[in-house]
C-alpha cells in the first residue's frame, strides 16, 4: 500500500513539474504595458526578418515570418520589452513539409507519369476497385 502510494505522489511530482515547464514562455505583462504591434513591426524589420503574421499567444505578441536567411520561424515576443522568449525555425524538420500549407508544388508534375514498374500495376489500363 506504502508503495503505492510512493510512485503515485512521485508520478503526480513529475507530472506537475513537466506542467510547469511547458508554461515557462508564457508572457505575464498587464496589457497597459504592452508595446503597440507597430513596434513590434519595427523590432522585427531591425531583425531582418519579413512579418507574415502578428498574433497573440500565451500572453505573448507571435510572429510568423521569414528570416534574413530565407528560413521560415515563429517568434514568440515578450509584448513589454519586446525581447525574444522563444525562436523556432520551421524548416529542415525531416518531415518533407518545406513548411508550407497545401498549394501546389512548386514545379507541377507531368500530365500522365508513368506508373512505376513492379508487378503490382501491369498493362495501361488502371486497377479497378469495388467497394461492397
Amino acid at each position: 500500500m506504502k508503495r503505492t502510494v510512493l510512485i503515485a505522489a512521485i508520478l503526480s511530482g513529475a507530472l506537475a513539474s513537466s506542467a510547469a515547464l511547458a508554461r515557462e514562455d508564457d508572457c505575464k505583462v498587464p496589457m497597459a504595458q504592452w508595446q503597440p504591434r507597430e513596434a513590434v513591426e519595427q523590432m522585427a524589420k531591425a531583425q531582418g526578418w519579413t512579418v507574415r503574421r502578428i498574433k497573440i499567444d500565451d500572453g505573448c505578441y507571435q510572429i510568423r515570418g521569414v528570416d534574413a536567411d530565407g528560413r521560415e520561424i515563429a517568434v514568440k515576443i515578450d509584448p513589454g520589452s519586446l525581447a525574444i522568449v522563444r525562436l523556432k525555425h520551421r524548416t529542415g524538420r525531416g518531415d518533407g513539409d518545406d513548411g508550407r500549407r497545401g498549394g501546389a508544388p512548386e514545379q507541377p508534375l507531368p500530365g500522365n507519369p508513368a506508373p512505376p514498374a513492379n508487378d503490382l500495376l501491369k498493362g495501361t489500363t488502371p486497377p479497378k476497385a469495388e467497394i461492397q
